[in-house]
């Protein structure tokens, strides 16, 4: 596979962010599940593990059908790394309010926030761009200082 530019993992980073937000917000379980390619595994932030674009998606209806289904989320890319021609390693930083109560291990900030990073292994498979692994991990609360 010929090497990708900067510019384009750029932009492939940018849309899975978008995409996360959208499909999050709109509790679209099969178009969350399209960012993923379809042998992807999730560990979620429990540590449960998700073995499949089709689990993933179903996780996620599941979700929004209980606690999550008034949550709005936001992603933003903290960073992206080439780790070959065609992948990279995505980490987002996500934000999500509304969860009620919030999921097992969650932290809950003053205005009910639940903040995760998330990574991603993701790979560029006949010209598209998808998640191939991911790790979701609250971020705990922070003892005052």
């Amino acid at each position: 596979m010929p090497a990708v530019s900067h510019a384009e993992m750029r932009t492939a980073a940018e849309e899975l962010a978008s995409t996360f937000t959208r499909t999050w917000n709109m509790r679209d379980g099969p178009g969350y599940g399209e960012a993923y390619w379809p042998d992807a595994e999730l560990v979620d932030p429990t540590g449960q593990i998700w073995g499949d674009r089709d689990a993933i998606a179903q996780m996620h209806v599941d979700l929004w059908s209980g606690p999550g289904q008034s949550t709005e989320a936001t992603a933003r890319v903290r960073r992206f790394r080439p780790i070959g021609p065609g992948a990279m390693v995505l980490d987002l930083d996500v934000e999500v309010k509304g969860f009620s109560p919030a999921p097992p291990g969650a932290w809950k900030d003053a205005d009910g926030t639940v903040r995760s990073h998330l990574k991603h292994v993701v790979e560029k498979r006949g010209g598209e761009w998808k998640i191939f692994s991911s790790q979701n991990t609250f971020v705990a609360a922070m003892p005052p200082k």
